[in-house]
Order: structure tokens, then sequence, then C-alpha cells
């Protein structure tokens, strides 16, 4: 008899380790239960969607970083509560433009019919050495209902200039906010001193601080190598320089890469100078950039100041 009491006690036991109280068997490793497929999605408490992968393979620019975005895929996970969540996972590649360590900032939102995705945990934002790339992951909670085909990522937030990356080709236009290079050529020439452009750039964003220019606007730099025929060691200043626009109106230095010039009666030239202004997101039109230097580079015949004049397609 008492063989039998434990031949039987033995046996429910292995009914109850077998199954969970809704019938459904248990996974030892995880204690989830599973049971019959339902449609899934936030706060669902059936099975969710089939797991599925996408390739986006898209680049954008923005505040000091060049961006790939690579591919990417969707799951469900069952949390604590028993409910089933989709998830949306995002392979992307970390370019760090500026002069400094840091890691991406600037919100990446991922948006369907206007409607924001909830970030989740699962994200990897890499710290990113000055002039190399990293791997990251971008993660999302999204609907039951999401489709790649009607997502996109938008980076930024709307008072700066924002990049737009669609999922698929049928979810919008990209809006890459690529740095374009200028064909600029010509030359300031005066008694003491001369300036010979030789590029420019035009870009929505600033690597040196990992910063976005406000909405509406680029930054336009140029690029120029300076001569300096007067002895000793004499500065050239952010406000010597004015920009005038396609309208009319003038702008002043925002940022430039200036120092103080060597120079002698032969000349001496210092390369790699530049100075940046905020021109209008659509900034082809004929420009003349004024160039008014201290007294220190004010010759015998008495000339101020100097232009130079040149277009933007």
């Amino acid at each position: 008899m008492g063989n039998s009491l434990r031949l039987f006690a033995l046996l429910i036991a292995f009914a109850f380790l077998g199954c969970s109280g809704d019938g459904s068997s248990v996974d030892a490793g995880t204690g989830a239960t599973g049971g019959t497929a339902g449609t899934g999605g936030i706060g669902g408490t059936g099975g969710a969607p089939a797991q599925g992968t996408f390739s986006v393979n898209q680049d954008f620019w923005h505040s000091g970083f060049h961006i790939t975005i690579l591919d990417g895929e969707t799951f469900t996970r069952e949390t604590l509560g028993g409910r089933i969540n989709r998830y949306v996972s995002i392979n992307a590649t970390f370019e760090n433009l500026g002069p400094n360590e840091t890691f991406f900032s600037p919100e990446i939102s991922l948006v369907q019919d206007g409607i924001a995705a909830i970030p989740a945990g699962d994200a990897d934002i890499p710290f990113v050495p000055s002039g190399l790339a990293s791997s990251g992951v971008l993660a999302y909670i999204v609907e039951e209902n999401f489709d790649v085909d009607s997502a996109q990522l938008i980076v930024g937030s709307n008072d700066v200039n924002q990049a737009i990356v669609p999922l698929s080709p049928q979810a919008g236009d990209l809006v890459s906010l690529k740095p374009a290079d200028i064909l600029i050529s010509g030359s300031i020439s005066m008694e003491l001193i001369d300036l010979t452009f030789n590029s420019g750039e035009i870009r929505a964003d600033v690597p040196d601080s990992h910063s976005q220019i406000e909405a509406g606007s680029r930054g336009l730099t140029l690029s120029f190598d300076a001569t300096s025929r007067k002895s000793g060691n004499w500065n050239i200043l952010p406000q010597d320089f004015a920009l005038i626009l396609p309208g009319g109106s003038a702008v002043g230095v925002v940022g430039s890469e200036l120092t103080s010039l060597p120079g002698s009666d032969v000349g001496v030239d210092t390369p790699d100078l530049s100075v940046r202004f905020l021109v209008d997101e659509m900034p082809a039109g004929d420009y003349t950039l004024r160039f008014a230097p201290g007294a220190w580079f004010v010759g015998e015949d008495n000339v101020t100041e100097a232009t130079f004049d040149f277009s933007l397609e």
C-alpha cells in the first residue's frame, strides 16, 4: 500500500511539472507558457505575427555623424505579465566626423502614419572615436499593424534640419542631408595680403561641435589660403568678413578656422583657412564676399577692403 501511494504521488508530481495552470506546456528555461497563436501586438495576450527581416541601406548626415541604416527585423517577445509585444530592431553604422569621441545624441524616431513608436531598451548607440565608425542598434516597440512599407526614421527635432529615412521605397523620399562640395575659384588681393579661394561646402550640420543647423538654413563654408606680405605675425579675424546674399542682405561669420599669419616682404603662405556663413536651404544665386581687415593690413594705397564675387547653382 505504501509503495502504491508513493507511485501515485510521483505520477501527480510529473503531471504538475509538465503542464501550466491553463494546460499549455512550460518552458523550463524561461518559465514562459505557450498556447494557441493569436493576433499579437502591443498589449496582446496571444501569439504574434511571424518574424520578418528587411533591408534599407540608406545614409544620412546629422550632427557631425554619417550614419548608414543597414537592415532590420521585426519580432515578438512575451513580457513577465504575459503580454506579447512586437518589436523592430534596426542595425546601423555610426561614423563620427567630429574631433572628439562621443555618441549620436539626437532622437531617431520610428514613425508610421504620423505616430511615433516607443523606444525600446534594446537600443545600443555606441561611443565612437573621432574619424572612426562603430556598429549600433536602434530598437522600438511597435503596434500590431506595423508595416515597413509605410514607416520612416525621422532624425532630430523639428526646429533643426531633419533627416528622413524611409524603411522601404514605398515609405517616402529620402532626406539624407548629404553635404555638397561646391566649386569656387578666385581671390581677394590687397597690397599686403591675398586670399585665394579654392573650395567650398554646404551642409546642414557642424561636425566640430556635433550640432545641427536650424531648419530652413544651411552652413556655407568657404576655404582659402592666405599670403601675407606684412612682416611679423598679424591676425585676420571673423569680423573682417561679411557675405552679401542674393537678396542683398549681409550676414556675418558664424564659424571659422583662422590663425595669426606670418609674413614677409616676399610673402608667406598660410593654407587651410575657412569662414562659415548661414545661407538659405535653397542657396542658388549670386554672392559677394567682402573682406575688410584690420588697419595693419592696409597698405600705402589706403585700400581698406576688397570683394570676391561667386555664384551657386
